[in-house]
């Protein structure tokens, strides 16, 4: 069973490798915000896959909050362009 979370954590670190790179070199600005998004939600798959595999639930708490924070950058992302298709 450690192996099978062992392949995740790889998984997981791989994805958010990659959506950091788009995130540095995304050609657009929404390219960015999308991956951005993608760190969120990988970020807290790979925070509660640790959870599990470490069994403390503390960790479940910063999942949470990771979420929640990714959910709102999204959200802010979302306005900031309704503004500029405005102006």
């Amino acid at each position: 069973m450690k192996e099978l979370y062992h392949i995740l954590f790889a998984l997981l670190g791989l994805n958010l490798l990659l959506g950091l790179v788009r995130v540095l070199r995304g050609p657009s600005l929404v390219d960015s915000m999308l991956a951005s998004l993608l760190l969120g939600t990988g970020g807290t798959a790979l925070i509660l896959a640790i959870h599990s595999y470490a069994e403390q639930g503390s960790l479940l708490n910063v999942a949470l909050a990771f979420a929640l924070l990714a959910g709102m950058g999204g959200i802010a992302f979302a306005i900031i362009l309704l503004r500029d298709d405005n102006s």
